[in-house]
C-alpha cells in the first residue's frame, strides 16, 4: 500500500472528471474507426470481454500522434504507460485505472470514444464517476460480495480503506443507468458526475477515481468503441 506522502502527492494534483467537446472532428474519428475495424493487427480480446488493440502497433500514424499531442496541450507534460482501441458489448463495473508501479507518478485517464454501433443515437452513454478514490492499485469494487471472479484487478470486498467512503445511503442510483451495478456496491459510494460518452469528445479524470460506465445497452446500443489512454508524471 502507498503510503500517506504518497497519497498526498497524488492528492494535490488531482481535478475534478471533465469532458472536452469536439476534441477531435469528425473525418479523425472516422478513420481511426476504420484503422480499428481493418487493421491486420492482431486483437486482443480479454478475459473480461472487451477486445482491444494497442495504439504502439501504428507507432508513426498521424492521427494518432494528433491526437496524443492535443493530449499534451491539455494536460502537461506525460508519458503513457498504456494506450488502446477498445470494442465492448458489455459496460464495465466500478473501478480504478491505477498503477502498481507508480507509487506518486500515477496521473490521468484518457477517454475518447468513438463509434457506438447503434444507427440512430437519442440518448448518449455516460462514463460514471464517483467523489471517492482507492490509492492502492488497480482494483474492482464489490462491497459485500466474498468472491467475484475477475481478471487484472484486484476485488474489494471491503471500502474501509476507500478514501472519502460515506456512511449515508446512495442516493443517485438509478436502476436503468446502473442495472450491471448491485445495489450494494455502491454502498458508502457518492456519485460525483455523470460526463456523456459522446464521439468527437474526449473524457479527461484521475485514474485512482472510482468510476464506471453506465449500462449503455439500455438506450438500444449493443455495444462500442473508444479509445483508452492512462498516463504518469516524473515526480
Amino acid at each position: 500500500m502507498r503510503t500517506l506522502e504518497q497519497i498526498n502527492r497524488i492528492k494535490s494534483r488531482i481535478i475534478d472528471p471533465y469532458s472536452i467537446s469536439n476534441f477531435i472532428d469528425q473525418a479523425d474519428v472516422d478513420y481511426l474507426i476504420h484503422l480499428y475495424e481493418n487493421t491486420e493487427k492482431v486483437k486482443t480480446r480479454k478475459n473480461t470481454g472487451p477486445v482491444t488493440l494497442d495504439i504502439n502497433e501504428f507507432p508513426n500514424d498521424p492521427i494518432l500522434k494528433k491526437v496524443l499531442e492535443k493530449i499534451h496541450t491539455e494536460i502537461g507534460d506525460y508519458k503513457i504507460t498504456a494506450g488502446f482501441f477498445f470494442w465492448t458489448n458489455y459496460p464495465h463495473i466500478i473501478h480504478n485505472d491505477d498503477t502498481y508501479e507508480l507509487p506518486e507518478g500515477v496521473y490521468r485517464g484518457i477517454t475518447i470514444p468513438l463509434k457506438l454501433y447503434v444507427p440512430n443515437v437519442v440518448n448518449f452513454p455516460k462514463l460514471c464517476f464517483f467523489d471517492q478514490f482507492y490509492f492502492h492499485g488497480p482494483t474492482k469494487f464489490f462491497k459485500g460480495e466474498t468472491e467475484v471472479k475477475t481478471y487484472y484487478n484486484k476485488c474489494l470486498y471491503d471500502y474501509t480503506d476507500v478514501d472519502g467512503v460515506s456512511s449515508q445511503e446512495f442516493k443517485d442510483y438509478n436502476r436503468k443507468l446502473l442495472s450491471h451495478i448491485k445495489p450494494r456496491w455502491l454502498e458508502g459510494l457518492s456519485l460525483h458526475s455523470l460526463l456523456e460518452w459522446k464521439p468527437t469528445s474526449a473524457i479527461i479524470f484521475d485514474s485512482v477515481r472510482l468510476h464506471c460506465a453506465s449500462d449503455f445497452r439500455q438506450l438500444g446500443i449493443p455495444s462500442k468503441l473508444g479509445i483508452s489512454i492512462f498516463t504518469k508524471v516524473d515526480v
